[in-house]
């Protein structure tokens, strides 16, 4: 068990919540910040008419209010620099000194290392206001101080510059979990000594903020605003903005220090997914479970001891049951626990998102209450909540035994995952000050107007409670930083604080008549002179009043920016279409979607980055802009923007000829290398073999060809399809042909009739496909082959977390639920799961009526995975399982068989199988140049 850490200060900054009790009692009241956006505010955040009346288009979010005000003399910024820095900058190094002095710590005064651990969204306030400003000068480009005020690098630097602190002090990004990782990193600081008091903490903040945003059908963004963790209408997230803070300890200097403890960290743990996953962006059940379990082994605890998880519940259908799958074999446990998800009151935080979750739980575990899950109605249908120990409370939940123990998580995008434990802290009972013992009270402020907020603060604090005169004594005289304008109170009973308050109120009067405290107003600090301070503990106070001004550049007027970036009206064929026009707009979606500052007309796409996703983007922009249907794959085959404005304008002039199909994997000069998709007609699998392949030729896959319908199809009207295609881009032999499972078995028909045309075959590689006597007959029906889904998938996927046993899917649309279980399909849409169904159908129907009429001349290769195909899956699919060898008698040559590890399908999913696969295909390549 490693050194338990105290978190003795926090700070907040929320919509509708600037203080902790604030923040607790939204949570209690069951509050959701985000909201809707009137036209007024549409129109100051400059949203364009094209954008509102998108049928997409989510006029909500969860503003926070003035951030355009700070108070820049506190923090010694002059006007100028206050106006060129972002606002998170200036919002977190608020939040921070509030934490501090939260804490009692007065930076001034400490006498060890304190460092800082901090996390930042992307500064939206230098790409839509600094540089987008009009007559800025200098502030429209990246000046020093414009550079300093905005990157995330300077973020904890300023803080300790401006601060004195003498700490380590590091940015930490990782996306989603950045605050998390910023806790774990902090943590491990004052363990090893480096840091006596470490702040932790994150910032993201979107500007402008009451812009909404445009849902995307299977995005991450939620359709109507609204964030549902855990709950089966969940669709998605909504973006929050916000900050916090937290200041921790070593346990043991905590109490030496005789600070109030919030929570005890007694363990986290950090790892990434790797590449054990489909894609970059996609979750893992794996790496996130075992981010859960070495957070609890660091902690000294077993899942049982979790009576509450704070989650990163973003609200997806597909995240959502994936957390909760990591939690249970994590917990590995059967005592109830709850589930929160904050975000459900305050939408996704993003750098922000851990640490608020953080401040929450220790809340939680302080107070003792579970505050109700807002947004939650029923569970989703993959949670299967009432089979499980996971329970979601609709209301406040005091625990009938005292909850000792609460977890947290947070994953980033891109896969870094982080997970801390957060036990109750109690401390023993305390006699109380002998009655009528005096005690000193001092407060102090930088200016004349500070001073009189400060007061009143403190009056409204004594006046809502009763805390210990020794207490107060204690906080305000060792805990906070002493400045010039000062007042000082000798007191005896609370009702002396009132009066004594009400007295520098009303009359200016400054000092009790107090040796002590007369000496404290001219300027001297006897802190052992301020009362029977031997059983005190410092509380948490009002912090400092800050004296906000607006300190803010706006870009240019909406009405101007709308006009000058308003995408003109998509030309029809009667107005004539300009393809310099369009090459010039598909560009700049290009530059802003990739970040690139410059794209010629003839760069390729996914050399400049792009990926699937972004082709989803561009994609989908392309159809907002254009009354045109063009499809991702359609899309990846243009490649550059010069093809992709040719292909659009001859659309738009309705002279474009009918798709090809063809789907260009990679570029290359010489013999094309065709690649048959296997049953699901899908190319992944190639795409990621191809970026091991050393092949120097062009890489040329196909879709399903679109002109077949939805009818039932056969391996040899599919081999005339792709002949076509063949021949149109290399129309004479030598051919070279591979194909993976399905794809190898019409591979092996295409060349076939290839060299029956007189064509000759070079090169024929088949990727682990059974031999057509494996499948001939044994027709399915549609309920069979549905059946059998839940076996494909969960050999396909098996992160996914799909249960072989699961109950078979009655329908195609049932049998839709289980495919979104695929996390780099989560922008397609459902008729898009749809048609991959029918065609995986279809495809395996065909291989059942198909039994080759001829023998294929010359050598064929055959890589065989060394795993088996696991048995009850071929069975429900009625394949045989026969050894490769049974290809022999289809081949009038040489049949050669190539092992390769995996099995079938680990052989192309797993990525670190992909390579050795990828090592012996170039192999067989090589030789058959040789």
């Amino acid at each position: 068990m490693t050194e338990p850490i105290a978190i003795v200060g926090m700070a907040v900054r929320l919509p509708q919540a600037r203080t902790l009790d604030a923040f607790w009692q939204q949570l209690l009241d069951g509050t959701e910040a985000v909201r809707a956006f009137t036209p007024e505010e549409l129109d100051t955040a400059g949203v364009p008419d094209r954008i509102r009346s998108h049928p997409g288009h989510v006029a909500m979010g969860a503003p926070l209010d003035d951030v355009d005000r700070f108070d820049a003399d506190f923090f010694g910024f002059t006007p100028q620099e206050a106006r060129v820095t972002d606002p998170q900058h200036r919002i977190f190094l608020e939040s921070a000194w509030r934490a501090l002095e939260d804490a009692g710590v007065a930076p001034g005064s400490f006498p060890g290392a304190i460092g800082v651990f901090a996390s930042t969204g992307m500064s939206t306030y230098l790409l839509n206001n600094i540089l987008r400003a009009e007559g800025a000068g200098e502030e429209s480009e990246l000046s020093y101080p414009v550079l300093i005020g905005n990157d995330k690098d300077f973020l904890a630097t300023r803080v300790s510059y401006k601060l004195g602190l003498t700490g380590p002090s590091h940015t930490i990004q990782s996306a989603c979990s950045s605050s998390m990782v910023a806790l774990h990193q902090a943590a491990a600081s004052l363990r090893s000594g480096e840091s006596d008091v470490a702040l932790a903490g994150g910032v993201s903040i979107t500007v402008p903020q009451t812009s909404g945003y445009v849902h995307k059908e299977g995005g991450i963004a939620s359709a109507d605003g609204h964030c549902r963790p855990f709950d089966r209408a969940a669709g998605g997230t909504v973006r929050g903005n916000g900050a916090g803070v937290v200041v921790l300890k070593r346990l043991s200097d905590a109490l030496a220090d005789r600070d109030r403890v919030y929570a005890v960290l007694k363990g986290s743990a950090v790892n990434n997914d790797g590449n054990e996953k489909i894609g970059f962006t996609a979750p893992s059940v794996r790496g996130q479970a075992r981010a859960v379990s070495a957070a609890l082994a660091a902690a000294g605890v077993d899942g049982d001891a979790i009576g509450y998880v704070e989650t990163h519940g973003t609200g997806t259908a597909l995240g959502d049951p994936i957390e909760v799958r990591a939690l249970s074999q994590a917990h590995d446990a059967t005592s109830p626990c709850a589930l929160g998800s904050v975000k459900a009151n305050l939408g996704h935080l993003d750098a922000a998102a851990g640490i608020i979750g953080v401040i929450k739980t220790a809340l939680v575990v302080q107070r003792q209450v579970i505050p109700p899950q807002i947004n939650f109605s029923a569970p989703n249908e993959r949670i299967p909540l009432d089979r499980s120990r996971y329970v979601v409370h609709t209301e406040a939940h005091v625990p009938a035994e005292p909850l000792t123990h609460a977890a947290v998580s947070s994953f980033g995008l891109g896969g870094t995952n982080g997970h801390c434990v957060l036990a109750r802290h109690t401390f023993d009972d305390r006699e109380l000050p002998a009655e009528k013992s005096e005690f000193v009270l001092l407060l102090s402020a930088r200016t004349p107007q500070a001073l009189e907020r400060q007061a009143r603060q403190l009056l409204a604090h004594v006046e809502s409670g009763s805390p210990r005169l020794d207490d107060l004594a204690f906080t305000l005289g060792v805990g906070r930083t002493h400045w010039e304008e000062r007042i000082a109170l000798a007191v005896r009973t609370l009702d002396d604080v009132r009066a004594g308050l009400s007295a520098f109120l009303d009359r200016g009067v400054r000092a009790s008549d107090h040796p002590v405290a007369a000496a404290f107003v001219a300027g001297r600090v006897s802190h052992e002179r301020l009362g029977d301070l031997g059983a005190a503990r410092k509380l948490s106070l009002p912090s400092y009043p800050f004296a906000a001004e607006s300190y803010w550049i706006d870009p240019v007027a909406p009405a101007r920016a709308e006009a000058e970036t308003r995408t003109p009206p998509a030309p029809t064929a009667a107005e004539g279409v300009s393809t310099a026009g369009i090459r010039a707009e598909i560009i700049s979606i290009l530059e802003r979607l990739l970040g690139v500052d410059t794209i010629g007309a003839e760069d390729d796409f996914f050399d400049l980055g792009g990926d699937s996703l972004a082709a989803v983007d561009a994609v989908s922009i392309l159809r907002e802009t254009y009354p045109v249907e063009i499809d991702v794959d359609e899309f990846a085959d243009l490649r550059t923007p010069l093809a992709m404005s040719e292909h659009l304008a001859a659309l738009l002039e309705g002279t474009a000829t009918e798709w090809s199909g063809t789907v260009r994997v990679r570029e290359g000069e010489g013999r094309h290398l065709f690649l048959l998709y296997p049953a699901g007609g899908t190319n992944f699998a190639y795409f990621r073999l191809a970026e091991h392949l050393e092949y120097d030729g062009p890489l040329t896959a196909f879709s399903y060809p679109r002109e077949l319908g939805d009818g039932e199809v056969t391996i040899r009207e599919l081999a005339d399809v792709y002949i076509q295609q063949m021949r149109s881009v290399q129309p004479h032999g030598p051919y070279q042909l591979a194909g993976y499972s399905f794809g190898g078995n019409l591979a092996f028909e295409v060349a076939l009739r290839l060299q029956r045309a007189g064509e000759k075959v070079c090169g024929l590689y088949l990727f682990d496909a059974h031999p057509p006597e494996a499948y001939v007959g044994e027709h399915l029906t549609e309920a069979e082959f549905l059946a059998a889904l839940p076996q494909l998938m969960a050999s396909v996927l098996p992160d996914a977390g799909i249960r072989r046993d699961a109950p078979p899917p009655r329908t195609v649309r049932e049998a839709v639920e289980i495919l979104k279980a695929r996390p780099d399909w989560m922008a397609a849409s459902e008729e898009d799961f749809v048609r991959f169904i029918k065609i995986w159908r279809r495809n395996h129907e065909a291989l059942k009526g198909y039994y080759p009429d001829g023998k294929v001349q010359g050598r064929v290769v055959v890589f065989d995975a060394q795993e088996p195909h696991p048995e009850e899956e071929v069975d429900m699919l009625r394949i045989k399982l026969l050894g490769k060898e049974h290809w022999a008698s289809h081949v009038d040559g040489e049949l050669h068989t190539v092992p390769v590890p995996g099995n079938h399908y680990t052989m192309f999913t797993d990525l670190r199988l992909v390579p050795r696969l990828a090592a012996a295909f170039q192999a067989e390549l090589d030789g058959s140049a040789g």
